[in-house]
């Protein structure tokens, strides 16, 4: 006759995070000390901050003057469409331009100063993905300055990648001159309508994001505007569609199409660096 004996069960080992919680765990806490860091040297500079306001509320009261300056005749100067008050306009329009000129230029400058600081080898020897020094060294932008604009933020991507990717690393960024200080100063509607513009310049204002921030911005923030009303060239192409739809549905375009070619194009100029050896400089 057999006797079975029973054991207690014995306790199970506690279970491990996973490998793939593990790693985006970790990614989060660079990325949190980047910003933390980021934030912690802007707070050390107080004067930066107090001419950072200053600049601010000038550049206010200046484009308050000019509004007032002109009243009478803003509403022939802006159309039906964005209302009669040219204060609003403009300052809607500078807005617009300072917000998509930061999210061109800030990866760029992030990544020129890591290299002339000869930390970039640094930060891509650590066990982290090659963007997260780039997005957390930019986190403290997003929370005191500006926010982050992905219709804009592929460009700002394909900005950063030409610093490895063309070995452009002083001067003048060509993505950045072409876009920013040469097309949107000229064609986005910044300080003026696009209908003051040929009509050729028109269309070619439609290839910029700048322009349809502008313009669904007017519409949507101005009490005085018409919302229906279409302005831009391919807003009249498509008279029974909203003009604020078009806006959205070409900054969306403008995200689904630049944001992966930016993120693909600045690994390519890492992994070109890490070939040739070029990922700092070495003093």
């Amino acid at each position: 006759m057999t006797t079975s004996h029973t054991h207690p069960p014995e306790d199970a080992p506690a279970r491990s995070p996973s490998p793939k919680r593990q790693v985006w765990w970790r990614e989060f806490a660079a990325f949190w000390a980047f910003g933390l860091r980021e934030y912690r040297i802007w707070q050390s500079y107080r004067v930066n901050q107090v001419l950072w306001m200053t600049n601010i509320l000038v550049t206010t009261l200046l484009f308050f003057l000019l509004g007032k300056t002109i009243a009478g005749q803003a509403a022939s100067l802006l159309g039906p469409a964005y209302g009669t008050n040219y204060m609003s306009f403009v300052v809607i329009g500078v807005t617009v331009n300072v917000f998509i000129n930061t999210n061109l230029s800030d990866p760029y400058i992030r990544i020129q100063r890591s290299y002339f600081n000869g930390t970039m080898d640094l930060f891509l020897l650590s066990p982290m993905s090659i963007y997260t020094p780039l997005l957390g060294l930019m986190t403290k932008s997003i929370l005191d300055d500006y926010p982050r604009l992905y219709f804009t933020f592929g460009f700002g991507m394909l900005s950063a990648s030409s610093f490895y990717l063309l070995d452009i690393k002083k001067g003048t960024e060509p993505i950045q001159f072409v876009i920013q200080q040469l097309l949107a100063t000229l064609l986005a509607g910044t300080y003026y309508p696009v209908t003051v513009l040929p009509k050729p310049l028109q269309w070619l204002a439609c290839l910029i994001p700048h322009t349809y921030a502008n313009d669904a911005l007017r519409r949507l923030l101005d009490p005085g505007a018409q919302a229906s009303v279409p302005v831009l060239p391919i807003q009249q192409a498509f008279p029974g569609v909203s003009p604020v739809l078009i806006d959205g549905g070409a900054l969306v375009l403008f995200t689904v199409i630049l944001l992966p070619l930016g993120i693909l194009a600045y690994g390519w100029g890492i992994e070109r660096a890490r070939r040739n050896g070029t990922l700092t400089r070495w003093q």
